[in-house]
């Protein structure tokens, strides 16, 4: 394969490596969101309902290090022939602090499509409804756990196990003294109660949070979160949201022509 001289060479060399990489496509293969679904809906067929798959599908993509491997490969190659990006990287040289500046916008390009996949595209009014469900269940299992005697020693430190105390010793080169070691986790590791007023706080601030896009069911709601997504990007990196850059870098990868600098602004303003 060709590759431009305008393209990046570190992001030439990442998609060389990737071509070549047949064992290493196997090794990420394992993390690739759709394929764990697979596996999944083959081992529990009948048995797992398409809300859940869902609700796992997008917990594995907003946990994911970018898209699964293959079309991961497509989006760089995609970034580094295709003859728009060339201003695109052109004008990034110019604002580069680092050779790191160009892995770290095609990661935001990937995480601007896997943000979406995992979002669970909730209007601000159903964000709010939702995370006061979680807050008023952390809420009632704190006040269940008060009056159940049962509970009354429970302790996250019991679910750390003797090995795993042993391998952090280890690695800390300190005594093997598991027993002390238990000890003084104790005095660290929080309550469960603790832990659930925590998350009660944490929903009630979640609740508030701006929403990925205004209208997350409308035809062109991914479109606007990544045109948002990449533009936070540049803004965090240059200390500009580049509107000509994430013009033309959206117009690529979801291959429409008509989408301008005015678009852009418009949906960045929001």
């Amino acid at each position: 394969m060709i590759y431009p001289e305008w393209a990046p060479q570190n992001l030439v060399e990442l998609h060389k490596r990737r071509m070549d990489g047949g064992s290493l496509e196997s090794k990420f293969k394992t993390g690739d969101p759709e394929t764990v679904i697979a596996d999944l809906m083959q081992t529990y067929e009948g048995n797992i309902t398409k809300e859940n798959v869902e609700d796992i599908r997008r917990s594995l993509y907003r946990k994911s290090f970018g898209l699964p491997y293959k079309e991961g490969t497509e989006l760089l190659k995609l970034l580094i022939t295709d003859l728009r990006m060339k201003d695109v990287w052109k004008s990034l040289i110019k604002r580069a602090k680092s050779d790191q500046d160009f892995p770290n916008f095609f990661r935001a390009c990937e995480w601007g499509i896997t943000g979406w996949r995992g979002d669970m595209r909730q209007t601000p009014s159903e964000r709010r409804a939702f995370y006061q469900e979680i807050r008023n269940a952390a809420g009632l299992l704190q006040s269940l756990l008060n009056k159940a005697s049962g509970f009354d020693y429970y302790s996250i430190n019991n679910l750390v196990d003797d090995q795993q105390i042993e391998w952090l010793l280890e690695v800390l080169n300190a005594p093997n003294d598991v027993s002390y070691a238990r000890f003084s986790l104790s005095d660290i590791t929080p309550s469960i109660l603790e832990v659930l007023n925590d998350i009660g706080k944490k929903a009630s601030q979640y609740a508030e949070d701006e929403s990925s896009v205004k209208k997350p069911n409308s035809r062109n709601a991914e479109l606007h979160y990544f045109i948002r997504f990449l533009s936070g990007h540049c803004e965090r990196c240059y200390g500009q949201p580049l509107h000509d850059v994430v013009t033309v870098t959206t117009s690529v990868i979801v291959d429409q022509w008509n989408i301008d600098n005015d678009y852009v602004r418009k949906i960045v303003k929001g």
